[in-house]
């Protein structure tokens, strides 16, 4: 495994500096306007479930319209119902949310831990953790009340101390226990989902890349997390069994169909998915270009485990029939490894002047893709959401000023070269327009005019 030693020193190497801003940005991404986007079905879904068990006290076998759902594991749910209930308003959209976007969180931590293990280097996890908050994907579902992050957060964490365990020289008992409560946990949250797509394609990729010497070395320790993974995994199906047999064997049967049968796709629907990395899609498609980017991202990493990774998730779920771009999300976090490997040799690159021609022409066209944002978004306020009142002249002016200063920003960075400027740029960019859009976004392309509201047309209904 590659052990990197950045050549310079930074106060961005530090440790507590890296938490620091990554909460910054984290703080920014998910918790800002929570309750500014209506709750898509799914969500609403889940909330209904969250709803009646705070109504009804059954918590171990929760209800969907007073019908057991059993189909989708507890843990989401009772995180969900503790936020609410610590708010005492059942429909605070932001309460509802509050949990998924901690979670989300938890797992932009989970990969920056996992990526301290994989090198010595100090700015690639910083640089991963930043590029996972600001993918689209990603942030867009971390910020809705689906149980989707719960699993792969968890087990994130699982793999995290699972590669911990591996490299330890001794057995990492400890490690590998941690690891199988975190799988269990990932269970608890939507059954074997993660399993498949996140964690096989690790096992897969690690064997591939590093060889199984460590599998074989830590037996002892694999064969403890798979006992702490079962007894935490199925403490709560197996109370379900015990008083709903009948329901638990059918809904087992309908959601294995439904793998199969729903919301079928074709074997290439997923082949667009570097673009749900968002602002950094160029970087995806050009790191998983084996040919360019194998040889430049050596000497950062091992290139056979990061992008056999990405593959090996691209292609587990792609097999499945049932597809949903939200299905992508565990292939968003290798992604943003390998993602943050290409941004650190570029970092290198421009800092050493050791850039070729390619190089410069990939950060050429990002900088200009950026520039065009920056310019676009005032445009875009002032058309879709000031002529529709929906913002104050005073709130225009001053993003306004925002965006034009990242414009400059990127002028800068264009006839400079300064890579650092650029990833700074890059995620302010990404702030501001999660946060001047995100609230208005459903306003903006739906604008209502002349609007009367149900209460008042039932009234004016009943008094004619």
């Amino acid at each position: 495994m590659p052990q990197v030693l950045s050549k310079t020193t930074s106060f961005l190497q530090n440790t507590a500096v890296q938490v620091f801003l990554i909460f910054v940005v984290v703080y920014a991404t998910f918790f800002q306007n929570l309750q500014a986007t209506e709750p898509s079905l799914m969500e609403a879904r889940n909330f209904i479930t969250v709803r009646e068990i705070t109504q009804n006290g059954n918590w171990l076998i929760p209800t969907l319209n007073g019908e057991p759902r059993l189909a989708k594991p507890p843990l989401p749910t009772w995180l969900t119902a503790i936020s609410i209930l610590r708010t005492g308003d059942l429909y605070d959209l932001a309460a509802l949310r509050f949990p998924a976007a901690c979670i989300s969180v938890l797992l932009v931590y989970f990969l920056f831990l996992f990526t301290r293990r994989l090198t010595t280097d100090r700015y690639l996890p910083f640089l991963a953790a930043l590029v996972l908050t600001t993918s689209f994907s990603f942030f867009n579902l971390g910020r809705q009340g689906t149980w989707d992050i719960y699993c792969h957060a968890f087990m994130m964490g699982g793999i995290w101390l699972l590669l911990a365990g591996l490299q330890a020289d001794g057995k990492g008992l400890k490690r590998f226990i941690g690891s199988g409560i975190f799988m269990g946990l990932s269970f608890l949250s939507k059954g074997p989902v993660s399993f498949y797509a996140l964690l096989l394609p690790f096992l897969m990729s690690y064997g591939y890349g590093f060889g199984t010497l460590a599998y074989k070395k830590h037996k002892t320790g694999i064969l403890i997390l798979v006992v702490v993974c079962l007894l935490v995994s199925f403490a709560w199906p197996f109370y379900v069994y015990l008083h709903e047999p009948a329901r638990m064997s059918s809904n087992i049967s309908n959601e294995s169909t439904a793998w199969v049968n729903r919301h079928v796709k074709p074997f290439w629907f997923y082949i667009s998915f570097p673009w749900q990395a968002g602002i950094w899609a160029i970087f995806a498609v050009v790191a998983l270009a084996v040919p360019y980017a194998r040889r430049r991202l050596a000497y950062f990493g091992n290139y056979r485990f990061l992008s056999g990774w990405v593959i090996s998730c691209f292609i587990l779920l792609s097999l499945i029939p049932e597809k949903k771009e939200r299905y992508l999300l565990p292939l968003l976090l290798p992604l943003a490894l390998l993602i943050a490997y290409y941004l650190r040799y570029l970092w290198d690159a421009f800092q050493n002047k050791t850039t070729t021609k390619p190089d410069r022409i990939i950060f050429k066209v990002n900088v200009i893709v950026y520039l065009l944002i920056s310019v676009c978004v005032p445009v875009l306020l002032y058309l879709y959401a000031y002529r529709n009142h929906l913002i104050s002249s005073q709130f225009l002016a001053f993003f306004s000023m925002v965006f034009l200063a990242l414009v400059f920003c990127f002028l800068v960075v264009w006839f400079q070269k300064n890579f650092k400027i650029f990833l700074a740029g890059a995620v302010i960019l990404h702030i501001a327009a999660v946060y001047v859009l995100i609230p208005r976004f459903e306003d903006m392309v739906r604008p209502v005019k002349n609007f009367t509201g149900l209460e008042k047309s039932s009234v004016h209904n009943y008094k004619n």
